[in-house]
């Protein structure tokens, strides 16, 4: 297995969790060798989730865009590469993205896709729109 590097947003991400699941009460916090071992060792399995702000009257709410295992995401661990991949896929928007390690939510991180001017589209709309209809759908299934 290919080393992951201890820097950029995904291990700051990772960092704090790391730090916890390795601290024992004789040895206090772990030395930064014991935190990388133990994070290339959960590395492979963990997933994030993509989620997309949207303003609905007063409230907030957040979509999710799509789910990759960490594994996926080598080219993206810088945040400028993340930025890249966001703004061509969902375009300008602010986006939130959760870090599990297995079924244990692990932390969450804002970013921000804009620019000076507003022409950049907001792509995820349509992805949006289609998840939603979608999700109408099957329930619509399930009852009638």
């Amino acid at each position: 297995m290919q080393e992951i590097p201890l820097k950029g947003w995904l291990w700051e991400m990772f960092k704090e969790y790391v730090r916890k699941i390795r601290r024992t009460a004789s040895t206090g916090a772990p030395e930064l060798s014991v935190m990388k071992e133990k994070y290339q060792e959960i590395f492979p399995d963990a997933s994030i989730k993509i989620l997309v702000e949207e303003k609905v009257g007063m409230i907030v709410v957040f979509n999710e865009l799509e789910e990759r295992t960490t594994a996926e995401l080598t080219d993206l661990l810088s945040t400028e590469a993340l930025m890249a991949y966001l703004e061509k896929h969902y375009g300008r928007g602010k986006y939130k993205i959760n870090l599990y390690h297995g079924l244990t939510f692990v932390a969450t991180r804002n970013f921000k896709v804009r620019h000076e001017e507003e022409s950049v589209p907001e792509l995820w709309r349509e992805i949006v729109a289609k998840n939603k209809a979608k999700e109408a759908a099957e329930a619509g299934s399930r009852w009638g």
